[in-house]
């Protein structure tokens, strides 16, 4: 069953009852009249994952290399655990796609995309992460980074990463809690790393200040990216299988009970969100292959539907979530979704009980993103720092 026939058959029943000419007019008429931006193509690249290594704050692997914590100056939107409510400033009842519809949409839309051609695929995206300081008091900070990656098409090319820490900073509303500190310009931060005996908490010193931009050529012979635990090319990428059914087979090969990351015990449908998400977000794939990873994702069990939701950037999609259990308490892994363009814009982590490192954690709050700027194949060649 293609898409667009999954679609129809998700569609509710009470859709299709039928709306008097006048009202019909009247919602198009308004439709019409709103301003719609003129939208490049762009992918989300998320780099946090709080369960991929056991620990309070991994990061996802990219390409070969792992990269550094991202993001900007924006912040998240936190979004409540359940979603918030509608808002008061208009009477028309909101109509809110289910989790399936949403995907399926984003896989139409990603078949209709044009398959584009250059030399690399480059990737530029922010990242962020939340953590709770303070000696006099306790407040929250916001460490934030850049990230560039030029994946070289040619098996003989060379690519790159090039991360920036942009330094970290109260978060908005935690001003005066930080002077109340004495308006410090550097915090530990407790971690959780994995140890033989259980997880243990080490100290990770945070600075105002940004630092320099830093990177690396991450080939592996002609390997660019890590896929359900396996080192692939481009040219695998490129070949993945156009149909949902066989690529969940083709990912799954790599599932072995746990995490792509860690030894940590993770079920399949969660294995599945993860990898799958990472797929859409940063891999050069061709259209077929991301409606397919869509479709994947709309068999998942256990995905919900927020609503329309803002990521960092301001801009608007369609939220998506799990519900998962880590070290570090329980969280909702929340995809955020243009489904007109098929693009994933966002990739956040959202409390919904935290423990250990993430006990000071209230639900809804985003204690980590990602976000990509832009993602497209180019002919520019990287640019390495100095």
């Amino acid at each position: 069953m293609n898409p667009m026939d999954q679609l129809r058959a998700a569609r509710p029943a009470h859709l299709d009852t039928p709306v008097n000419e006048s009202t019909r007019a009247a919602e198009l008429s308004h439709a019409m009249s709103q301003a719609r931006p003129v939208r490049r193509r762009k992918i989300a690249k998320p780099v946090w994952g709080l369960g991929l290594a056991g620990a309070a704050a991994a990061v996802t692997a990219v390409a070969v290399a792992v990269t550094t914590t991202g993001g900007t100056t924006p912040t998240p939107t936190a979004v409540a655990v359940p979603p918030a409510t509608r808002s008061t400033q208009s009477t028309q009842p909101v109509l809110r796609l289910s989790a399936k519809q949403v995907l399926l949409v984003a896989a139409e839309s990603s078949l209709k995309a044009r398959e584009e051609s250059g030399a690399y695929w480059y990737v530029e995206g922010v990242s962020g992460k939340a953590d709770q300081v303070g000696t006099a008091v306790r407040y929250t900070v916001h460490s934030t980074g850049s990230h560039r990656l030029w994946v070289a098409r040619s098996p003989k090319g060379e690519s790159w990463f090039v991360d920036q820490n942009l330094g970290t900073k109260p978060a908005p509303g935690e001003e005066d809690a930080w002077k109340r500190d004495g308006s410090p310009k550097k915090w530990t931060v407790d971690m959780l790393k994995p140890g033989a005996k259980g997880p243990t908490k080490v100290g990770l010193t945070v600075e105002a200040k940004a630092g320099k931009p830093f990177g690396n050529p991450i080939n592996i012979g002609d390997k660019v990216f890590d896929l359900a635990g396996r080192n692939v090319s481009v040219a695998e990428l490129q070949s993945l299988p156009t149909t949902a059914a066989a690529l969940k087979k083709r990912l799954l090969k790599g599932y072995a009970g746990h995490g792509t990351e860690s030894n940590t015990p993770q079920d399949a449908d969660s294995w599945l969100y993860q990898v799958t998400s990472g797929l859409l977000s940063e891999m050069p794939v061709k259209p077929a292959v991301r409606a397919a990873a869509y479709q994947v994702l709309a068999g998942l069990d256990g995905v919900r539907s927020l609503g329309e939701v803002t990521d960092p950037l301001g801009r608007k999609g369609q939220g998506i979530a799990r519900t998962e259990k880590w070290v570090t308490g329980t969280f909702e892994r929340q995809l955020l979704v243009d489904p007109e363009t098929g693009v994933l814009l966002t990739d956040q982590i959202v409390a919904v009980h935290g423990i250990e490192t993430y006990a000071w954690a209230k639900p809804g709050t985003a204690v980590s993103w990602s976000s990509t700027i832009e993602a497209s194949w180019t002919d520019k060649e990287p640019v390495k720092p100095e």
